[in-house]
């Protein structure tokens, strides 16, 4: 008796620390719908999503002699937004280096510091002074 509670315990402390296998389980919302269920917007949506895919890897000299329409303005405002988003962000990470990347100032000299220290006494001395007269 002793010896299968021994067993079963020693079994169970292994087993708490063994892997679990995970079931996978797809999730719907990346499932893709069969192309004989989608419906004519969803078909239209597809065949839009292609088009951009293609038209947005151009370049603008190139979407210039390709596209026209509706077609070279939304490839015109796709890239004139992502400049201005570039741009932004250029400024930003200025902005970042100059208050991460500080100057370093020189370490003071020994004379240096005593000059301060001295110029220090000499104002605290006069303080005194000003104070002592009143």
């Amino acid at each position: 008796m002793k010896t299968a509670i021994l067993l079963s315990t020693l079994l169970v402390g292994a087993n708490s620390f063994a892997p679990v296998a995970r079931q996978a389980v797809s999730a719907p919302l990346f499932a893709a719908v069969a192309e004989g269920d989608r419906s004519d917007t969803q078909k239209e949506i597809k065949d839009i999503q292609a088009k951009w895919g293609e038209v947005r890897k151009l370049s603008r000299d190139e979407a210039k002699d390709q596209l026209e329409g509706e077609w070279l303005e939304a490839h015109t405002r796709f890239f004139d937004l992502y400049d201005s988003d570039m741009e932004r962000m250029e400024e930003i990470v200025d902005k970042l280096t100059k208050s991460i990347e500080q100057p370093k100032v020189d370490k003071k000299t020994k004379g240096q510091r005593k000059r301060d220290l001295f110029a220090w006494k000499q104002e605290r001395a006069a303080l005194k002074a000003r104070n002592a007269g009143l």
